[in-house]
């Protein structure tokens, strides 16, 4: 987290200050090298030459906190006291600083100009057990495992930012744990020491010439055995810095907030005009509108035929023989009729003659169709196809698929009173007010998705809405990189775009959006901007550090949400934009496998994800898939995950799922990942239609009824402890801030606790007050 201006202490000063005498020791020469440190319990011993440094606190055995390197060069001006030893590198022109300070070691670099310099540097030898990382939710990592060196090397180099949900990494040592807690989180690179089968780490700070100060800092903490002790070490330390805001503070600026508490997220799909769901009588439609087809008579069926492309007239031909078309040609006819009712010169009056037409279709074409809007146009439309077609197609109102009226029904019916629900787009809410407002007046969260990372041409084919600006933004916006040209945007396709020169455009896009919705939103998601991905810009019109470019995206959204009382969340979650926002998308499971063929594009794996389309139901998002085995260990083995963000930011954010990763995804890992969301109480994230939800309907509603009454009582508390109960790691727990316990047991037998028999793949909720536990189930993987 970046430290406030008011209370950063410039290392180069602090070292130019002990660099002048400011010591309470003589300067030492290069043969009373190492120097050692003592405060209390610590005793630090550092070799200025190498960096290496080791410890012992309180009399336990010396432990290593950073390995020693041979190509640091000379080293002058060595002044040290009690607790402070600094010096520099002559040759890379780097000051250093290492102090003790209370129960943690501060080590702090400065330089001169642009640069590399690696520290600390991790061998995983003992008394390293496993390293403790913040990968999305938290990853328990034996130092000696050659597997885990495998799924590292192939997800590092990686930026921290980016890499790592949160700006440290812990180490456990068995009787105790140390933490690192790197104090500016910008422009660190986490990577692979050592060439042997097991797991080294080091981490290489990049000073950058755009950084008017170069400097950085890791801070050493010793802790207890715990595993998950490095994240309440880090927890503390945002606390102690004044950083730590809790869901709690959010709900007094946004009241909606609490609507998330309970609340399962569902990422609706099927938003155009008519679905496929909405006609009643394909053949008859369809053959109403082939048999006027060739006559000299206007009517609808022949406005219609003629508005249609050759393709479509063939398959409304092929369907009207039918009593119920194939389902690619519903599809196809309902997105072609879709299409239709958008259109402005739908409407010809000689060919309604003789229609009875409903007063609000009257009362529309009165006010005459050139002056109407978007909105009243397509209600119009729809209008007038259900009467010129009477008991072909149900009523209006109704029309849609994940986001109709019906659907709403649907989950009201299943006792679904607490959900979040993502638009996949901001046609949608233009398309189905009915069901806005019906999501709305159910307690709902409805939101639509928006996206300012990238920007195209206004003439880009394939482009998508929220790549479109205008060109002079094309052309000034983008993100220059140190070289002098443009980053390319999301798949190569246009640019990057600078959130500086962004901002004007996105007051704008959303004042225009939510003026215009007919009912409106209370939610919004932005993509990108809390993943951690965060760009250096040299532009001459929005010269830009990693830190300038955070903060305009912070802004943005902090600014979207306080302005019109939104409801916000971003993907990922990382732990800077944590007083932002309101919900995360991708910390409980990320994204992965971007690059791998049998995942994206290679047809034949049965671990294929599927392809953007249908449009009502993309396959990459809704067709369950077995999960490929090479992500299992890293993203779904129990026995290697941990609650590190859950530990730190429980009672600050409401985090679930990426979207590429939703909670039915992986058909074998389903039960998995119940077991897992109720162990550390967060929300399941699903892709919903009404005929997904009509498949998964008795899952959703089961684990709905044991979810949503837990975490609207523990979602405002924080997490306080997590522990094995297994030596195998299998059976686990979590404590919240009222005293209530979760115990998870994934083993395929049962487990005793408490006086209580947790069955087989179950999980037991224990509340101390009344004294209430309960025990969930979820069905098998699979079924």
């Amino acid at each position: 987290m970046p430290t406030p201006p008011g209370r950063r202490i410039h290392v180069a000063l602090l070292v130019a200050v002990l660099l002048t005498g400011a010591s309470r020791t003589p300067a030492q020469g290069a043969d009373e090298l190492p120097v050692a440190l003592k405060e209390g319990d610590w005793t630090v011993h550092v070799d200025p030459r190498s960096l290496r440094v080791t410890a012992s606190v309180d009399g336990h055995g010396q432990v290593e906190l950073s390995a020693g390197q041979g190509d640091l060069g000379p080293v002058e001006g060595l002044r040290c006291s009690d607790r402070e030893a600094a010096w520099q590198f002559t040759e890379g022109g780097v000051c250093v600083l290492f102090r003790l300070d209370g129960d943690g070691l501060s080590a702090q670099f400065a330089s001169e100009g642009p640069g590399r310099f690696t520290w600390p540097i991790l061998r995983g030898e003992w008394p390293c057990r496993a390293y403790v990382l913040p990968l999305f939710e938290g990853s328990y990592v034996p130092a000696d495992s050659a597997e885990w060196r495998d799924l590292l090397d192939r997800r590092l180099p990686a930026s921290t930012m980016e890499g790592l949900s949160m700006p440290f990494w812990g180490v456990d040592c068995g009787d105790r744990s140390l933490t690192y807690i790197f104090t500016n989180p910008f422009d660190n690179e986490l990577s692979l020491a050592g060439e042997g089968p097991g797991v080294g780490l080091k981490l290489t700070h990049h000073f950058k010439p755009n950084w008017a100060t170069k400097e950085y800092g890791v801070l050493i903490r010793l802790g207890g055995p715990s595993p998950v002790e490095p994240a309440r070490q880090y927890r503390r330390w945002l606390t102690e810095r004044g950083e730590f805001v809790t869901l709690r503070q959010k709900m007094r600026q946004v009241p909606d907030v609490e609507k998330l508490l309970g609340a399962a997220h569902v990422y609706l799909w099927g938003s155009d005009l008519l679905s496929r769901h909405d006609v009643l009588d394909w053949q008859g439609l369809t053959g109403d509108i082939s048999a006027h087809a060739e006559g000299r008579r206007l009517s609808p069926g022949k406005r219609v035929w003629d508005l249609l492309d050759a393709e479509t007239r063939e398959a409304v031909r092929e369907a009207s023989t039918m009593k119920r078309p194939y389902l690619y040609a519903r599809r196809q006819l309902a997105a072609a009729l879709s299409d239709v009712l958008e259109r402005r010169d739908f409407y010809e009056q000689s060919a309604w003659q003789g229609i009875g037409l409903p007063a609000e279709a009257t009362k529309l074409l009165r006010e005459g169709i050139a002056g109407l809007s978007d909105v009243r146009l397509r209600r119009l439309n729809c209008l007038l196809l259900a009467a010129a077609f009477p008991g072909r197609l149900a009523p209006v109102d109704r029309w849609g698929d994940g986001l109709s009226v019906k659907m709403m029904e649907r989950f009201a019916e299943a006792d679904m009173d607490r959900l979040w629900l993502g638009l996949s787009d901001w046609d949608g809410a233009f398309n189905h007010p009915q069901a806005v407002r019906k999501a709305s007046d159910l307690g709902y969260l409805i939101g639509t998705y928006d996206s300012y990372h990238s920007i195209h041409h206004p003439q880009e084919a394939d482009s998508w809405p929220t790549a479109q600006f205008d060109l002079d933004l094309y052309e000034t916006g983008p993100i220059v990189r140190a070289d002098g040209t443009k980053k390319p945007g999301f798949q190569k396709k246009g640019y990057a775009l600078s959130p500086i020169a962004a901002s004007p455009y996105v007051e704008a896009r959303v004042n225009r959006l939510m003026a215009a919705f007919p009912e409106p939103l209370n939610s919004w998601f932005i993509d990108c901007d809390a993943y951690g991905e965060l760009f250096d810009d040299y532009s001459e019109l929005h010269a830009a550090t990693q830190r300038d470019d955070m903060q305009a995206r912070l802004d943005r959204m902090a600014w979207i949400s306080d302005m019109h009382g939104l409801v916000i969340g971003s993907e990922g979650g990382a732990a800077y934009s944590v007083p932002t926002i309101h919900f995360a998308h991708g910390m409980m499971t990320p994204v992965f496998g971007w690059a791998d063929a049998d995942l994206r594009s290679n047809k034949e794996s049965e671990f294929y994800l599927g392809a953007w389309w249908p449009p009502d139901a993309p396959a990459v998002f809704v067709k369950q898939v077995p999960l490929k085995p090479l992500y299992r260990t890293l993203c779904y083995d129990p026995r290697f995950r941990l609650p590190l963000y859950e530990m730190v930011f429980h009672d600050s954010v409401v985090a679930t799922h990426h979207w590429g990763s939703a909670s039915l995804k992986f058909g074998d890992q389903v039960d998995t990942v119940e077991l897992l969301e109720l162990l550390y109480n967060v929300p399941p994230l699903y892709h919903m239609n009404l005929e997904e939800f009509e498949k998964h309907r008795d899952r959703i509603k089961a684990h709905q009824a044991f979810f949503s009454p837990l975490h609207r009582e523990l979602g405002l508390l924080p997490m306080t402890d997590f522990e094995w109960l297994t030596p195998d790691r299998m059976v686990q727990r979590t404590v919240f801030g009222d005293g209530t316990e979760m115990v998870a047991n994934f083993t395929g037998d049962g487990f005793v606790y408490g006086g209580a028999i947790i069955p087989p793949r179950s999980v037991l909720a224990k509340q101390p007050s009344p004294g209430r536990t309960g025990i969930y189930t979820p069905a098998p993987a699979g079924s």
